[in-house]
């Protein structure tokens, strides 16, 4: 079992991890917005969403071949497994798609909506497990406090682009290297 204050809660290492550097005051803002891009991205089958991403991508490529773009969509979000994140993109796209817009702009404002959607769900899903937390007495008030704070200010500072990014690159690993520490003798903290 690790230590934090999220150890008790069902999430990866990953957002335990996350959780320990929320109370802990040694953590820097940048290290916790790297943990959370890392741990969103790391939650993902990230071939999968960029192996659907790629499928849209080829249909808009060749409008005049697809009359009924909608359908085609729905039919090409029913082929493949239904996780929340591109459940929310489909929604997205179909109502962008059924406001009259071209696939690739519908398509470039659904992955836009969709990212500010997963950062707002993740937010709360960290804010209800603080919560827990506390109630478990895993969390005293004050680191209570501060974990809701700084995962508000967290989620607040991602960089909507990098994270969108690496979802249609599928670049699991793209927050890895921003990720590690500085470990030379003669390196400091960064001011």
């Amino acid at each position: 079992m690790t230590d934090g204050p999220l150890r008790n809660a069902e999430l990866s290492g990953r957002w335990k991890q996350y959780g320990k550097d929320l109370v802990s005051d040694a953590a820097t803002a940048d290290e916790r917005i790297v943990q959370a891009c890392d741990s969103m991205v790391g939650d993902l089958d990230v071939s999968e969403v960029r192996s659907l991403l790629s499928a849209i991508k080829r249909h808009a490529e060749r409008p005049q071949m697809d009359l009924d773009v909608t359908s085609s969509m729905e039919t090409l979000f029913e082929s493949g497994q239904k996780p929340p994140l591109t459940d929310m993109l489909r929604k997205h796209l179909m109502a962008n798609l059924h406001d009259r817009m071209p696939l690739d702009t519908a398509l470039d404002q659904a992955l836009q909506s969709t990212v500010v959607d997963w950062i707002g769900m993740t937010k709360n899903r960290l804010d209800e497990e603080c919560i827990r937390a506390r109630d478990l007495g895993d969390m005293n008030r004050e680191d209570y406090r501060k974990g809701i704070e700084r995962n508000a200010e967290t989620f607040a500072g991602i960089d909507r682009n990098g994270l969108r990014d690496a979802l249609t690159s599928g670049n699991k690993r793209a927050f890895k290297q921003a990720q590690r520490k500085k470990t030379g003798v003669d390196e400091g903290p960064d001011e």
